[in-house]
């Protein structure tokens, strides 16, 4: 049976030992600092690999007054758009050796503003949050704690408050000219107008028809559901039959739920009824009748705001607000067609 040996950790008083100069000397080459000559350094930088030294990320952080972590606060973790978003920023906090704490929220304001709180007593260094709501006094605590902060997909125009987004709006304006082109005049748009994010994309889809001179209805759109709503919306919608011949889905999520109560009543896609969505999840174009949707740039969105913020991390200094708006693109597939 094969035994388990401890394997004693080194110190930096041995390393100064053998080196023959001060733990000091040692410390100062660890921190990369410029007052250790090139022979000395070459040493002490052998010593170290030939006893495996780490430094304590805790004496470091101490030392340097750094915990080398950033906060990252997702709205639904379950959500792909939200995955690969988180992706994005941790492969990028990854390579400037910084390490990611994720917390998810649901929705749940009470629960959001527990996980900054938390991550702030944690002494992060900066934190990116996505958000469907964040409210002035969470910013003021941010501020009067000295805590270097981003937003994600959520536009809030406070003074130095920086944010990375996608232009929501246009994204919405897109696929509506894309259903008016093919000849829809009765769309559904499908979405919780109580998100930011839905709420810009459901205002670019009414702008969208009236510059079309496409008289919008309340049937064309319900105001508030959320995932849990959607499959008993779209059945209400069918039991109505109020002659809508496209659905847009304000996310690919609500469009795949959406598609599923449609296969179930038996309604062709996109014969009898043509659906868009937005996101361009991984998944879509992988459905029976692959999903024209909006690509989001969600890998680049999250690699942006780690940029981004790092930026702000390393220049607190300056007050430039750092606002960033990324343009979606229309994916054509085979969920829509012209009527």
């Amino acid at each position: 049976m094969k035994t388990v040996t401890n394997i004693k950790k080194a110190t930096i008083a041995e390393i100064a030992k053998e080196a023959g100069i001060s733990k000091t000397t040692v410390s100062r080459v660890l921190s990369k600092s410029n007052l250790v000559n090139k022979d000395t350094r070459k040493k002490i930088l052998r010593i170290i690999k030939k006893k495996g030294y780490k430094p304590s990320i805790i004496a470091q952080s101490l030392r340097t007054k750094k915990t080398r972590t950033i906060g990252l606060v997702l709205e639904d973790i379950e959500n792909p758009f939200y995955t690969r978003l988180a992706k994005g920023v941790i492969d990028t906090a990854g390579e400037k050796n910084y390490s990611v704490i994720l917390n998810n929220y649901n929705y749940d304001q009470k629960l959001y503003v527990k996980n900054i709180e938390t991550l702030v007593r944690r002494e992060v260094d900066g934190l990116l949050l996505t958000t469907f709501e964040l409210r002035k006094n969470t910013v003021e605590y941010l501020w009067e704690n000295g805590v270097p902060f981003l937003l994600i997909d959520y536009k809030l125009d406070l003074p130095n408050v920086n944010y990375v987004v996608n232009d929501d709006y246009y994204g919405a304006k897109i696929a509506t000219e894309y259903l008016i082109n093919l000849g829809h005049r009765k769309i559904f748009f499908l979405g919780n107008m109580g998100i930011p994010s839905l709420s810009e994309r459901f205002r670019g889809f009414r702008d969208t028809l009236k510059q079309h001179n496409i008289i919008f209805s309340k049937i064309m759109a319900p105001k508030y559901i959320n995932m849990d709503d959607v499959c008993n919306v779209v059945e209400d919608l069918l039991r109505k039959r109020e002659g809508i011949t496209a659905i847009f889905a304000g996310n690919d999520y609500m469009a795949i739920r959406a598609i599923e109560v449609l296969n179930k009543n038996s309604v062709n896609i996109p014969d009898d009824i043509s659906v868009i969505g937005y996101d361009d999840l991984k998944i879509s174009s992988m459905l029976k009748v692959p999903l024209t949707t909006i690509r989001q740039p969600k890998y680049r969105l999250g690699k942006l705001a780690m940029e981004q913020l790092l930026e702000i991390m390393e220049n607190k200094s300056e007050k430039s607000v750092r606002r960033i708006i990324l343009r979606p693109e229309l994916v054509i597939r085979q969920s829509c067609k012209s009527v």
